[in-house]
């Protein structure tokens, strides 16, 4: 995501230099315009959804088998406004939800990759509203969507392995609107989390068996305005839930923020549902001078110490085994090229354009054009049973860089993990620790490595500055070069924008990397590699 790469002769061989073993794959023929990535259905399947050229409604979606063999193409119409909504494995089979511009289309696959299944559901695209496939065991699913009753509501229903739904939720107020957030559910529990124009954010608890709705509470509004970005069920079968906050009686906030979408704001949160809506605990941690002193990075290297603390992406919350929770979460800063302290720092102050995805486009304001965004350090935080922060761990990691006029949909991409380095979790066996795998780029090199989501140990590795020189890739860091550059990467390149590491079997992953010169998809399945 940076400079220039070398010629198409020495990235290939950058590629080969890949272990050995390495099963592999090309797909070629294949124009940066007609497709949008080689995407993962929970590390069962693959597929890739191709646009056919001079019929803008006709897509081929492509499915592929974990071992990387293509399985099947099935032809979609999607319209001039239709899109993929969501994907999930169910049982040993695969679930696709489309919009087709008008209605919603479910279709069912096999574990041989070829479609079974094909029925039509009242879905809507309603900006704010998310789409979502959650497994129910047994074969059966639950598919949640937007419904355009005057664009105000959404719909639950369960759907057994016939494709046939069991029961079926619609939810829309008389006055104002439910937006759908987030969706969770497991065998016997559904919970529905939306933000209602009138009041904020409410869970929609239901039985997972029948439907019926067993509560419906209000997530807080007062002295703390929640606003969660992380949803899970553990065990017992609550719905736990985590974000950011704003404290509604503080003036302003304890750390300036510059965009809504950068968290913690004023803290964030941990809180937990029972099946039945009671509120079992509910913990706020301040984002205080102090904690944003815990978590900033490297007060050897200026631009990472002046100006502001870091904000704080929360990307996982996890239930230990032996009791309590771990929230996973990655630091950031975000630079203004014509920022005095990044001058200061060493930068060059540019005045880069305003890029059409800038706030203010032509009109020359600052906008997203000239800002960067570094992506900073792990961040591990063990929580125990009702929350609380029992300890905080940063584990400082070589930088990631980010231009963000470089990114297709602007700031909006870095809500999303594909600007950050973490990817997914994954265990060996369900007794191990569950690991992350993160994908990162430093000086030359483009990598792939794990940590323990329990790990305390204060140094896990060696290439930490930006400044360092180039060090190759190390068994002892457990470390995986995957690709190589000509030099310092220093700005985000687009062609770059199609790499990236997808979940297979336990200890496997698949490497995917797109050659614009040569129009061509590289899969790589890989091991996992890793400290010990």
């Amino acid at each position: 995501m940076h400079r220039l790469l070398r010629c198409a002769g020495v990235l290939a061989a950058a590629l080969c230099a890949l272990p050995a073993a390495a099963q592999e794959t090309s797909i070629p023929n294949l124009e940066a315009w007609s497709f949008t990535g080689f995407k993962s259905v929970d590390g069962q399947f693959y597929y890739m959804l191709r646009q056919e050229r001079n019929v803008y409604d006709l897509f081929h979606l492509e499915l592929y088998s974990r071992d990387l063999k293509k399985l099947s193409t099935t032809d979609v119409r999607l319209g001039r406004n239709g899109k993929l909504l969501a994907a999930r494995a169910v049982g040993d089979y695969a679930v696709f939800c489309f919009y087709n511009g008008k209605t919603g289309q479910l279709l069912k696959f096999d574990a041989n990759g070829q479609k079974s299944q094909d029925v039509a559901v009242p879905a809507a695209d309603v900006f704010g509203s998310i789409t979502a496939i959650e497994p129910a065991g047994g074969g059966d699913f639950y598919v949640a969507y937007p419904i355009d009753a005057d664009k105000k509501g959404y719909s639950v229903a369960r759907y057994g392995a016939d494709f046939k739904p069991k029961w079926q939720k619609d939810y829309a107020p008389e006055k104002g609107k439910y937006q759908l957030k987030m969706f969770r559910a497991d065998a016997t529990h559904a919970y529905a989390i939306d933000d209602y124009s009138k009041t904020g954010w409410e869970v929609a608890c239901l039985d997972g068996t029948t439907g019926a709705e067993k509560a419906r509470p209000a997530l807080p509004t007062a002295p703390n305005l929640l606003e969660p970005t992380l949803a899970s069920i553990d065990k017992a079968g609550r719905l736990l839930l985590s974000g950011t906050y704003v404290d509604k009686s503080s003036p302003r906030p304890v750390v300036s923020v510059q965009t809504e979408e950068t968290p913690p704001r004023e803290g964030f949160f941990t809180s937990a549902y029972s099946p039945e809506g009671k509120e079992e605990f509910l913990t706020a941690t301040p984002y205080t001078k102090e904690l944003g002193q815990q978590l900033n990075s490297r007060s050897s290297i200026q631009i990472f110490t002046v100006r502001n603390y870091p904000g704080l992406k929360l990307h996982e919350l996890v239930e230990r085994p032996g009791g309590g929770y771990t929230l996973i979460g990655e630091t950031f800063k975000t630079y203004g090229y014509n920022d005095t302290d990044y001058q200061l720092a060493g930068g060059t102050k540019t005045a880069a354009p305003a890029a059409p995805n800038s706030s203010f486009g032509s009109m020359g304001g600052f906008g997203v054009a000239n800002t960067r965004r570094y992506i900073l350090d792990f961040v591990l935080m063990q929580l125990d049973a009702q929350g609380k922060i029992t300890s905080i761990k940063r584990i400082p990691k070589p930088y990631k860089l980010y231009q963000n006029r470089s990114i297709g949909n602007g700031p909006e991409e870095f809500d999303k993990r594909l600007a950050y380095s973490y990817r997914f979790m994954y265990q060996s066996t369900p007794a191990q620790e569950p690991r992350l795998v993160f994908l990162n780029w430093h000086q030359n090199l483009q990598y792939v490595n794990t940590i323990g989501s329990t790990d305390t140990r204060d140094n896990l590795f060696t290439r930490l500055y930006l400044d360092q020189p180039v060090v190759p890739a190390d068994k002892d860091r457990g470390e995986l070069t995957v690709r190589e550059f000509e030099d310092e990467v220093t700005a985000h390149n687009v062609d770059l924008f199609y790499d990236e590491v997808l979940p297979n079997v336990p200890g496997k992953f698949v490497y995917s990397h797109y050659d614009k010169a040569r129009q061509t998809l590289f899969l790589r399945l890989l091991d996992v590699p890793g400290l010990k």
